[in-house]
């Protein structure tokens, strides 16, 4: 029988919570002026990002369809909690997304998202996976537990 035990899921402390937040703040402003060759230095190259409508990209897709697509106007994300499992990231949060359309509409998503991230080699912290799921149909009330947690979790658009 091993004795080996997998590290424990934890909170991350205040200076790696920093750097996390760093680097999603590194993506955001990437995302918005286009800047791809930023974006491919932040991106693991194992890298799989699911967008809200099902699509699933690596790594070369989502740079050529950032590249292409230019849709991000705005990106606002609400409070973000960092969890850390040894050198591996997992951040969760709420994100409104302001993207452009090809018929030059404006849309707004808003949503869930999961990211995780690992401390590379070089001691970069880089995404490893991305996760956005839409905000949709809500047939059941809300429980007082949800309720509460979801007080702190509302992203407004400003504007």
């Amino acid at each position: 029988m091993s004795t080996h035990r997998p590290p424990a899921v934890v909170h991350a402390d205040d200076k790696t919570r920093a750097e996390i937040l760093a680097v999603e703040e590194r993506r955001r402003t990437a995302l918005l002026a286009v800047d791809v060759p930023t974006l491919d230095a932040l991106f693991d190259e194992s890298l799989v990002h699911t967008h809200a409508p099902g699509v699933t990209h690596d790594k070369a897709q989502l740079l050529e369809h950032v590249a292409t697509r230019q849709a991000y106007l705005d990106i606002t994300r609400g409070p973000l909690t960092v969890r850390l499992i040894g050198e591996v990231a997992i951040m969760t949060g709420r994100i409104l997304n302001r993207l452009d359309s090809p018929d030059g509409t404006e849309r707004v998503i808003r949503g869930q998202v999961i990211q995780v991230l690992r401390r590379c080699e070089d001691g970069a912290w880089r995404f490893v996976s991305f996760q956005m799921t839409p905000d949709g149909e809500h047939v059941w009330p809300a429980t007082d537990a949800e309720r509460a947690s979801l007080a702190d979790t509302t992203i407004e658009q400003e504007g």
